[in-house]
């Protein structure tokens, strides 16, 4: 990871965007301003231009998560996606966005797909990137930290948060289990008492903005909102016909100018406790915090663990900036759903100051299934 990586990992929450928009006065003096707080000039750093930033929007609007993409310069772009998943990801964004695939690109062995402005995506495999991945370095970084000093016995184990403290006593040992989603599971880490599960923990990074990808949970809501949307729109939001076939934009039949997305408010507290702690026997309790290796404190027989923000019940998200709301984007791969994703983001994903940024509109749950 080279420096301007570290810098924008460390600073991306900053963002609205989740990087600077060049384009955007606010974005460029808070750039300024932290690399001047970092010792460096800001007429030293040669700017990513608005090239990969608008091709990294591109691929947002196609149903790429905005943490997967990563710009690494003005004409390159690196797309995390599954190991298994990588040749049907190129082929999706040569027949979905008609870019052009160059397979004697250096830097990949698959070579890389080329934008219509000359940016290069590389798909890169997430379980290998990392720092870089979503989330399964920061499961690595759990794991090691307990296992290290539970392979020697029995210890207590305290996650120390901002808001609350949770222990769990007798822990042997700790284990990823976050491919075992059957049935609405949420947990990544297991710890164990002998072969007992004593605890069932989802992680979330502490800069993580998404909750669920909501394909399965919200199909039928999207498949009938998106139909409303054509034959009887409200009064600020529709969709209209684009060139590709089955796809749809969102649109303010007011203005008649296009919305980026439909923030859907109001979520039943059924499908809330379902979103942020699953089916998981036992309860999952929820941890929203990047691990390093200072958060580890061991005395005594007892592990201590610095763990940023802590939930156990809805109560702790209800009315906070983490509570879920569900957002429909575009996907140009949706052609059931005439071109829009569900995706439940935390709220600050969504607001600002509480008003919703960008081109977004507001329905709540009530009117999306009316």
């Amino acid at each position: 990871m080279d420096v301007l990586d570290l810098f924008f990992k460390k600073f991306s929450y900053k963002f609205d965007k989740g990087y600077p928009d060049m384009n955007n006065e606010q974005d460029i003096l808070l750039l300024g301003s932290l690399l001047e707080q970092n010792g460096v000039s800001m007429y030293n750093v040669i700017i990513v231009n608005e090239a990969a930033s608008d091709i990294k929007d591109v691929l947002i609007d196609a149903g790429y998560a905005p943490e997967d993409i990563i710009i690494k310069s003005s004409k390159q772009i690196r797309l995390l996606t599954k190991g298994n998943e990588r040749k049907s990801t190129m082929d999706k964004l040569v027949s979905d966005l008609g870019y052009t695939y160059n397979p004697n690109f250096k830097g990949s062995s698959l070579g890389a797909i080329i934008a219509d402005d000359g940016t290069a995506i590389i798909v890169k495999p997430k379980e290998r990137q990392g720092g870089l991945s979503a989330g399964l370095d920061n499961e690595q970084a759990l794991i090691d930290g307990i296992n290290q000093y539970a392979e020697e016995g029995p210890i207590k184990v305290i996650f120390k948060g901002t808001n609350k403290t949770i222990s769990f006593d007798k822990v042997t040992k700790s284990k990823s289990v976050g491919t075992d989603t059957a049935g609405g599971k949420k947990s990544d880490v297991a710890l164990y008492s002998g072969d007992k599960i004593i605890g069932n923990l989802s992680l979330k990074k502490a800069n993580a903005s998404m909750w669920e990808s909501a394909d399965r949970r919200y199909k039928d809501l999207v498949n009938k909102l998106s139909q409303k949307l054509i034959d009887n729109p409200f009064p600020n939001v529709g969709l209209r016909k684009t060139e590709k076939e089955g796809i749809y934009r969102l649109y303010n039949p007011k203005t008649n100018t296009d919305l980026s997305g439909i923030v859907i408010t109001n979520l039943p507290n059924n499908e809330n406790e379902s979103i942020v702690f699953g089916t998981d026997d036992p309860k999952v309790q929820v941890i929203k915090h990047t691990f390093q290796p200072s958060d580890f404190s061991f005395e005594n027989g007892v592990l201590t663990i610095q763990s940023g923000t802590i939930f156990t019940d809805l109560s702790d998200v209800e009315g906070t900036e983490y509570e879920p709301i569900l957002v429909l984007r575009h996907d140009v791969t949706r052609t059931a759903s005439k071109g829009l994703r569900p995706i439940v983001y935390n709220k600050n994903y969504a607001y600002k100051d509480g008003n919703l940024k960008g081109s977004q509109v507001e329905l709540t749950y009530d009117q999306a299934v009316a």
